[in-house]
Order: C-alpha cells, then structure tokens, then sequence
C-alpha cells in the first residue's frame, strides 16, 4: 500500500509539473507574438523557423506563416548578400551584430530598421529583432 501512495504522489507531482510548463510555454508564446518588436527566430542559414505577426508585416507579409520554412533569400531574391556577410562575422565574432541596415520589403521597396541578431550556439539558431525607423 505504501508504494501505491509513492507512485500516486509522483504521478501528482509529475502532473502539477507538466501544468506548470504548459502554462509557462503559453505565457512565453504569446510574449512572443504580441512583443512591440518585430521578431524571427532562424536557422543559421537564415530559414525562418518562428516570425512574429509584426515582423511579417514589416516585410510586407499578410501572416507568420508565409515566411516560415523559407530562406531570407528566398523570400527577398533582389538583396545582396553583403549585408548578411558582414553580420555572419560580427555573429562569429561577438555572439551578436546591431546596426541599422536598409531592409528589403516583400514589393520590393525597402525600408530602415535598428536590428539586432543574436546568436543562440547550442541551438545553432539566430534571434532577429528589429525596429522601423522612422524619420
């Protein structure tokens, strides 16, 4: 009987556990998609893996969802790649790169943006969050 308790004294545990963790992932998705910055998570090649309704729309997408599983390339065919090399050495050499860069708009227009990367190594992944700058 003793083992009986034990077992269901884990279970409960292990149950208020996986509560708390759906919850903590709720709050955090949703800091996520209404943050007042543009935000997008990426794979080091810069394949959209997470895009945050601002971002998208700064980009001149209707939804997340159009952006993610596709390169920047990809999506903006008209940028040259210099900008992203200088900010793949800053990434190597400091974890992280912030300036402001002239950023490329789904019509092809472009616009300003305070930008800062970060690199996230043990996830091999970029953390983008950017600013429109307004004159």
């Amino acid at each position: 009987m003793d083992n009986l308790v034990k077992i269901r004294n884990i279970v409960e545990e292990l149950t208020i556990r996986d509560e708390k963790l759906i919850e903590r992932s709720k709050i955090l998705e949703e800091l996520f998609l209404k943050s007042p910055q543009a935000i997008a998570i990426m794979e080091r090649d810069w394949k959209y893996v997470l895009v945050n309704e601002l971002f998208a729309t700064l980009y001149g997408f209707q939804c997340p969802t159009q952006m993610v599983g596709k390169c920047h390339y990809e999506l903006f065919k008209s940028i040259p790649e210099r900008p992203i090399d200088e900010i793949n050495e800053g990434l190597t050499e400091k974890g992280f790169w912030k300036g402001i860069i002239k950023c490329p708009h789904k019509s092809n227009d472009s616009f300003l943006c305070e930008v800062i990367i970060k690199s996230v190594e043990e996830k091999d992944m970029l953390v983008w969050t950017c600013v429109k700058v307004t004159k």
